[in-house]
């Protein structure tokens, strides 16, 4: 709104002393054209003249006063909306500065289309910078979601010009600044929102900003899609020439992209940089709170409610550990930032913290970091269920001067679940005092919403190893074995080496069973389970493949070199005793029999059942050269 002295009521005041100042300049007139009544003129002219004066003098400096007030209340306006401006602008993470573009653009169209009139030009100035102000009642992961939208999300969204003319209603606006905000969503054939105003049912300022607010959307960087090159923008605006857009605006467009280019550069260096940049790290820092920095708060705020918004979206996907701790990490580097950062996860029953993921500064060296429980700021972190910041983080990495000579502060923050402690994220700086208060706060909110994600991911994927895993022994089981071997071959196949399948059964084990129960057969089958897997090495692969049978693949192995992992099998099971009772032992002994890819064959069943063969003709020799017996008693006198 603009102020004259017109609308200013005080105005009125002045009147009587205009008519004097009149009265009293007719009366000096009169006495001069009258000359014979030169002293009855000057007696009653004097007085009026000396009003006249004063009235003049008042007069002056009253109006001097308003015109001052007048320029202060166009200040104080013009402040108003850049204020306003910069606050709308700060909410915008993808397209900082589109405001003002926007209004570049649309008041050169203007100038082009030859708008006359004064007022619908301001109106489109002050429209352009608030056509969003409806974006501050629309939730920002709806406004910066990657992903196309649902309908909900998307009548949610066409509310927000409705939304942003029912705020501006209340100002006494004296141009058509709401119907420009209200309707710059129409489109020329009538398919627009909010009314589904056709043709120059649009307000000409609500055309004009529809055109310039579609193409700087498309010449910007958004969630759902990049950037587009200026042709294919010029393009988009041509097919909609009378569909979307005014024919007459359009083509404005059209013809003059080249200049409009220049003049948003302007506009993007016009635009207040401090919203722009990244909000800086130092929250807790005693400074002035300047009007900048309040924008800078805004901008904060809502960046914050995005990041955790996207961290909880993130981690509540996916279903592994290690990338529910990747994508953490990753997030919470680009929203506060760390030189390093460590995530625990607690083994309560070995009372110990497990590193399962490092990221920054000396990373490899993190990995290596080993705690108990208590230990540390992270152990203390996970034994008292309580977050600290900018503490020293030496207890975490004693003895290991480069962390201790890398590292000066820490914040430190528990995942936990219903007061249950699942692990701690532990993020370190170069700096002595490297967080403030607003990063706990931060972290603490992210934990909260993280430490469900990383339950449900340790949850599946133990899920996931009960499917795959023979819970009496611990080894994989049949399940997994099918899924190794497929991949084991095309491997094999690919790269060209061998790979020997050993088939083992157990001699001996139906009679412990017989005699003792199951409980000490399983207790027997746990046992040799155990002493396989130590004759194998860490390629190897045992599994538990039935009842009292065991396979194992070895990759890269021949069947030749397979017979010493065969005699060494034999041995260490022909010599585990099993105590059964206070005077008494069980054990067993084992028949192992032997296939090779490719040269016994190249398919997993065949391999099998050719290993079942060898393993009973193993079976058989081991019987015969017992006498025909079982082989191994399977019960001794100690």
């Amino acid at each position: 709104m603009a102020y004259s002295g017109d609308n200013v009521p005080s105005a009125r005041k002045y009147y009587l002393l205009s008519v004097i100042a009149v009265v009293g300049l007719g009366c000096l007139v009169s006495a001069l054209m009258f000359p014979a009544a030169e002293v009855y003129a000057f007696v009653v002219a004097t007085p009026a003249v000396l009003l006249a004066f004063v009235a003049y003098v008042i007069i002056r400096d009253r109006n001097h006063s308003l015109r001052q007030k007048v320029e202060h209340l166009n200040e104080v306006y013009s402040a108003t909306v850049g204020s306003l401006a910069m606050a709308i602008d700060a909410k915008d993470q993808s397209t900082h500065g589109h405001v003002y573009r926007v209004r570049a653009v649309a008041l050169k169209l203007a100038e082009y289309l030859q708008l006359q009139d004064d007022k619908d030009f301001q109106a489109l100035s002050t429209a352009a910078l608030l056509h969003d102000i409806g974006n501050l009642a629309i939730p920002e992961y709806i406004l910066n979601k990657p992903s196309p939208l649902t309908q909900a999300e998307m009548l949610k969204l066409k509310a927000h010009s409705s939304i942003g003319a029912d705020i501006l209603q209340s100002v006494p606006f004296s141009c058509p600044v709401v119907p420009f905000v209200r309707h710059h969503h129409e489109k020329w054939d009538g398919t627009g929102y909010p009314a589904g105003l056709e043709g120059d049912e649009i307000p000409l300022g609500a055309r004009i900003l529809s055109v310039a607010d579609a193409y700087d959307a498309l010449r910007s960087d958004r969630p759902y899609r990049p950037r587009l090159p200026q042709e294919l923008a010029l393009d988009y605006v041509r097919a909609e020439r009378g569909k979307s857009f005014d024919p007459a605006v359009a083509d404005a467009l059209v013809d003059h992209a080249a200049e409009l280019e220049e003049f948003i550069k302007e506009a993007q260096a016009y635009a207040p940089r401090g919203v722009m940049e990244k909000l800086e790290r130092t929250f807790d820092r005693e400074e002035s709170r300047d009007g900048q920095r309040v924008f800078e708060d805004i901008a904060s705020t809502y960046r914050e409610s995005q990041a955790i918004y996207e961290i909880s979206d993130a981690v509540g996907k996916s279903l592994s550990t290690a990338d529910t701790m990747q994508l953490l990490a990753d997030k919470i580097g680009k929203l506060i930032g760390y030189d390093a950062c460590a995530i625990f996860l607690v083994n309560p029953n070995q009372n110990r913290m497990v590193l399962h993921h490092a990221a920054g500064k000396n990373a490899d060296l993190l990995s290596q970091v080993a705690l108990r429980i208590g230990e540390g700021v992270s152990g203390w972190v996970a034994a008292h269920n309580l977050a600290l910041a900018n503490v020293s983080p030496m207890p975490d990495f004693p003895g290991r001067t480069q962390l201790e000579s890398e590292f000066k502060s820490c914040l430190s923050v528990p995942l936990a679940v219903d007061d249950r402690v699942l692990g701690v994220i532990t993020l370190y700086s170069g700096l002595d005092s490297g967080f403030g208060h607003d990063h706990l706060r931060l972290m603490e909110s992210i934990a909260h919403h993280a430490g469900a994600a990383v339950n449900t991911a340790v949850m599946f994927e133990e899920t996931q190893e009960d499917a795959y895993t023979d819970l009496l022994t611990g080894l994989p089981n049949l399940r997994y074995f099918s899924a190794f071997m497929d991949q084991e071959l095309q491997r094999a196949a690919r790269i060209r080496y061998s790979v020997t399948v050993l088939m083992m059964d157990l001699e001996g084990f139906k009679e412990i069973n017989d005699k003792f129960g199951h409980k000490v057969g399983d207790r027997t089958l746990a046992e040799v389970a155990h002493v396989l897997r130590h004759q194998m090495r860490r390629s190897d692969m045992l599994v538990r493949y039935a009842g009292d049978e065991f396979v194992a693949v070895l990759p890269g192995t021949t069947k030749e070199q397979a017979r010493q992992t065969i005699e060494r099998i034999q041995a260490a099971v022909d010599n585990l005793r099993t105590p059964v009772r206070s005077d008494q032992y069980a054990s067993v002994g084992i028949s192992v029999g032997a296939a090779a890819y490719p040269e016994d064959g190249q398919d997993v069943d065949i391999l099998l059942s050719l290993a079942d063969q060898n393993m009973y003709s193993n079976k058989m020799m081991r019987a015969n050269r017992r006498g025909g017996k079982s082989g191994i008693l399977p019960f001794e006198k100690r």
